[in-house]
């Protein structure tokens, strides 16, 4: 085992299940509307949008469709949206290869979760994978809890704070680059999950299991 890592930190949807991105390009294949429509809406305005103010839980479902549908307008879109649709894709199943090398990990070594998430307190909006399985983690660190969220700098240098470990003996596992740079500059051992087989196989050789 990798002597040097104390803790593995790892972002739950798109690493340790199928990626909510899969579900938004169904849901927009399905409502014949323009592949990349949501990750664009998503993307414009990315640290202030509608969708980061929905993760810090400062605004409330309802603001959340009035502001979303108005960011779409902006940019254009002229599609129907449905905001009810559009967050139920959050709710993925559990990527079942990496789940085993998780609790494989979770033997030998301090497991984490860093992860932007919708409080359930919103209308009833509920990530039931999220919710059964964030058990099974040692600390849990939610955006709709603390109010801040990946990218942020601070929502790191609070994990830090919490686990009380310097970065350099932790690993962070995201599936978005954006979210790991500013881990990397605070001096987090970073990887980038953008499949099952390669996260596997880095996983293996990083930690020597």
């Amino acid at each position: 085992m990798n002597e040097v890592i104390k803790l593995i930190l790892w972002d739950f949807g798109g690493v340790l299940t199928k990626s909510p991105l899969l579900k938004f390009k169904e849901y927009e294949i399905q409502s014949n509307i323009a592949l990349g429509t949501i990750i664009k809406i998503n993307s414009h305005n990315k640290l202030n949008n509608a969708w980061a103010k929905l993760e810090k839980n400062i605004i409330d479902k309802k603001k959340f469709s009035e502001l979303f549908l108005k960011e779409a307008k902006e940019l254009n879109i002229k599609a129907e949206l449905d905001i009810d649709k559009i967050l139920e894709c959050l709710n993925v199943e559990l990527e079942t290869t990496i789940v085993d090398v998780f609790f494989k990990i979770r033997k030998k070594i301090p497991v984490a979760c860093l992860t932007n998430n919708i409080s359930t307190d919103i209308n009833g909006i509920s990530n039931n994978t999220f919710d059964t399985f964030k058990n099974n983690f040692n600390s849990v660190f939610e955006s709709s809890k603390l109010g801040l969220r990946k990218p942020e700098e601070e929502i790191y240098k609070h994990v830090l704070s919490k686990l009380n470990l310097p970065p350099e003996n932790i690993l962070f596992i995201d599936d978005l680059g954006i979210n790991l740079k500013p881990a990397k500059k605070l001096g987090f051992n970073t990887f980038k999950a953008e499949n099952p087989k390669d996260t596997i196989k880095f996983l293996e050789k990083f930690l020597e299991i």
